[in-house]
């Protein structure tokens, strides 16, 4: 039986449409994974906040807060969420203070700034035996901090292909109290799960 020039017209069209077909997924499967997969978040910048509003050394006195802010960038096109934000502060190895913000998220291609800024408690500092040596003999009052945030990022359409990063912060801060002043050193590591 002889296939009529109609037939081997439409098998050539139908194959031409199934080959278009094919072509425009593979290329939308490309764009996906090339263009809108999610992409790992990039810390700008990191820090301290220090205010220090009273401050006396007989009778002991401390009213001192200190913040550590982290600019986060997104450079993906999927949000991206992160889980609540702590800071710890310590003192010579003790605990004297944490603070934890809410979750949150940072928009696609857009920066923002997390932190909370966390109360130093005094009478812990006060009774520790490095406190009077700090204060009179040096002049500085050394602080370490710690902030962790953990986030998450996936494209709506691509959820197989997520992004999770956990953040950590650790800084250095030395108080000047008698000047009222402090300055910071920090560190960023970022790891990407």
């Amino acid at each position: 039986m002889a296939i009529s020039i109609k037939e081997k017209v439409a098998v050539a069209c139908c194959c031409a449409l199934i080959a278009a077909v094919l072509l425009l997924a593979a290329a939308l499967v490309a764009l996906c994974l090339v263009v809108l997969r999610p992409r790992p978040p990039r810390v700008v910048a990191a820090a301290v906040d220090t205010r220090l509003s009273a401050f006396r050394v007989l009778p002991p006195e401390l009213n001192l807060t200190l913040a550590v802010h982290v600019t986060v960038h997104n450079p993906s096109l999927a949000p991206l969420r992160y889980g609540e934000v702590v800071t710890a502060v310590t003192y010579h190895g003790a605990a004297v203070g944490q603070a934890a913000a809410p979750a949150g998220r940072v928009p696609a291609r857009s920066t923002r700034t997390v932190g909370v800024p966390v109360g130093v408690d005094a009478a812990r500092i006060i009774v520790d035996s490095h406190y009077v040596v700090d204060a009179v003999a040096t002049g500085t009052l050394p602080f370490e901090t710690a902030t962790a945030v953990a986030g998450k990022a996936a494209a709506a359409l691509l959820r197989p292909f997520k992004v999770s990063a956990d953040l950590m912060v650790e800084c250095s801060v030395t108080v000047y109290p008698f000047k009222r002043q402090s300055s910071s050193r920090c560190t960023t590591s970022l790891r990407v799960l």
